[in-house]
């Protein structure tokens, strides 16, 4: 889902393909697809979306706080919502550390 972060993001892919795109509509065509070792600089307020389109990837994340993020549809977000029970599950994961 199209979305932006009020903060600057820098992506280091570590594993698999990362795929980003730039616009406030999700659009396939736009996706640039990014191998292990590249690295993204995301400048905030940017409209962007990603996509596991060829399967798992791995990025690093790197941002100076607060974070944020702001669903650019308010469609999106009802359907998040619904999905997944509430938004806040779904921007406040916890991954394990391996």
């Amino acid at each position: 889902m199209p979305h932006k972060h009020p903060e600057d993001r820098v992506y280091i892919v570590i594993s698999g393909v990362f795929y980003i795109g730039l616009g406030d509509e999700f659009d396939a065509s736009k996706l640039q697809a990014y191998p292990p070792g590249a690295v993204i600089i995301l400048p905030g307020d940017t409209p962007h979306f990603h996509w596991a389109k060829s399967g798992e990837y791995v990025t690093q994340i790197t941002a100076m706080g607060p974070l944020g993020l702001e669903y650019l549809s308010a469609k999106d977000v009802r359907e998040t919502t619904t999905r997944s029970g509430s938004l806040r599950d779904l921007t406040s994961r916890t991954l394990p550390v391996r």
